[in-house]
């Protein structure tokens, strides 16, 4: 389990550059397996059955045929996300929830997280009592969290999200806004959901991780990812 940690924050694959036409998945020839790992597996480090991604989503690149694309990304490198105040997702509806993560008792306006690379699929930006999760690809606004703080807590309390229709999964989009927040900003180790209508297989497992991940995801579980005890106790803890 230590080296699974190790891998998760050690270098990446080189080969990827922020400023390359890049924005749809390559396979490389000798693809790392997506493994299928139960609970109780010692090589597993969380409390959930799952699928280890962390070595094949590290070995897949982005490319594109389309320079609007590399020229999207290389722009919002820039951004700040200042243009996306006062706005919320299109067709957006209001999820209540309770999200609480350890806080100092300040927060800064601006950018929390901007992706370095196309194989990082997000930006995520911090205004007033908001936080704005956009694709970095394009720019768009996929979540909206409205949070309140205290000297020891920051609590998302409500997400504002696109509506995919009369079956839109909300507890998914929960999760996938706390492993954002866990991923990306706290910067953990931390199982990323899985839809329950994706095939469980581990090749569409794979490529669905790295579409909405890229290299910050390691882990992909059908499990309820917001439970506490999901990562199992290091020698280190």
């Amino acid at each position: 389990m230590i080296k699974f940690f190790r891998n998760m924050f050690g270098s990446k694959t080189s080969g990827a550059d922020a400023s390359a036409p890049a924005a749809g998945p390559v396979l490389n020839e000798s693809q790392p397996a997506v493994q299928w790992l139960e609970k109780d597996d010692p090589k597993n480090p969380f409390t959930v059955n799952g699928y280890d991604c962390l070595a094949f989503v590290r070995s897949m690149l982005s490319t594109t045929q389309d320079p609007a694309v590399a020229t999207s990304f290389s722009t919002l490198r820039a951004s700040l996300g200042q243009e996306h105040i006062g706005l919320v997702p299109s067709g957006a509806v209001a999820l209540e929830c309770r999200l609480e993560y350890p806080f100092d008792g300040e927060t800064t306006d601006g950018v929390l997280f901007h992706a370095s690379r196309m194989e990082e699929k997000w930006d995520i930006y911090l205004y007033a009592d908001r936080i704005y999760f956009c694709r970095s690809w394009t720019g768009a606004l996929t979540f909206l969290a409205h949070f309140t703080t205290t000297s020891s807590a920051l609590v998302i309390h409500q997400i504002l999200a696109t509506s995919s229709g009369p079956g839109m999964d909300y507890r998914y989009v929960v999760r996938q806004v706390d492993y954002l927040v866990r991923s990306h900003i706290l910067k953990q180790a931390h199982p990323h959901p899985l839809p329950a209508g994706l095939e469980r297989d581990p090749a569409s497992v794979g490529l669905y991780s790295f579409s909405q991940y890229g290299w910050l995801c390691c882990f992909g579980t059908f499990d309820d990812t917001l439970r506490r005890d999901i990562r199992k106790p290091q020698a280190d803890d």
